[in-house]
């Protein structure tokens, strides 16, 4: 079973960087992100911790209630996902927030700020509803 202690600490890291967000997301306009490079890694690493949270509490969970034995952030989401822990919906956006993250990370390209400053702007909500979905989950779980 799940920890926890893990559980709470990683819903708490998810809502901190959530809250975070949703300030830069009040704050900043389009042209301050596409134009000052400081703005731009800032909201990339909130992105980076918000998704990363996520995933690790994904894993977390998959491993020690569904017997996950892989690695892969997405296949650990999808796990929550069929084990109804998480609706389909949050588990496509999350599935899709970690390509996100990869190119972030990873910088797979060249990082599209337009496409970072849109889902600045229309997609975080999916943290507080996963956070959400889990808690509940977790809840019911004894």
């Amino acid at each position: 079973m799940a920890d926890e202690r893990v559980v709470s600490t990683k819903l708490e890291q998810i809502e901190q960087y959530h809250g975070e967000l949703k300030e830069k997301q009040q704050s900043l306009t389009r042209t301050d992100l596409l134009t000052n490079t400081t703005e731009q890694r800032a909201v990339e690493r909130m992105f980076e911790n918000a998704i990363q949270a996520c995933s690790d509490l994904a894993q977390h969970i998959a491993t020690h209630d569904f017997d996950f034995a892989g690695v892969a952030s997405k296949e650990a989401i999808r796990v929550l996902g069929q084990e109804e822990v998480i609706d389909e919906e949050t588990m496509n956006t999350l599935v899709a927030a970690v390509g996100f993250r990869n190119v972030l990370a990873h910088e797979y390209g060249r990082v599209d700020y337009v496409e970072v400053y849109e889902t600045l702007q229309t997609g975080l909500n999916v943290y507080d509803t996963f956070s959400r979905q889990v808690a509940q989950w977790f809840r019911t779980q004894d």
